[in-house]
């Protein structure tokens, strides 16, 4: 984005997941995107969730991981924007 901000989108199961990365608004999307889901190795799952909250990230990700993952934003841009 524009302000350099980190964005999280939460899907309700892996379904609609893959339906949204079918599309043609994800492809839209750029290449600073990354997956998060279940079947993902652990330390794939840690890179993503590292990432996370990164300026101009987007992760999208099902709703599993809305609850009891700790996003951490240790990057001072996303920080001061926001």
């Amino acid at each position: 984005t524009k302000l350099k901000r980190a964005v999280i989108v939460f899907f309700k199961d892996r379904q609609r997941l893959n339906e949204y990365v079918a599309c043609a608004n994800y492809h839209k999307l750029g290449r600073q995107k990354l997956l998060l889901t279940e079947d993902m190795s652990a330390a794939d799952k840690e890179f993503v969730i590292s990432k996370a909250a990164t300026a101009c990230q987007i992760t999208i990700s099902s709703a599993v991981f809305g609850r009891g993952t700790d996003f951490f934003c240790k990057d001072a841009r996303v920080q001061q924007n926001g």
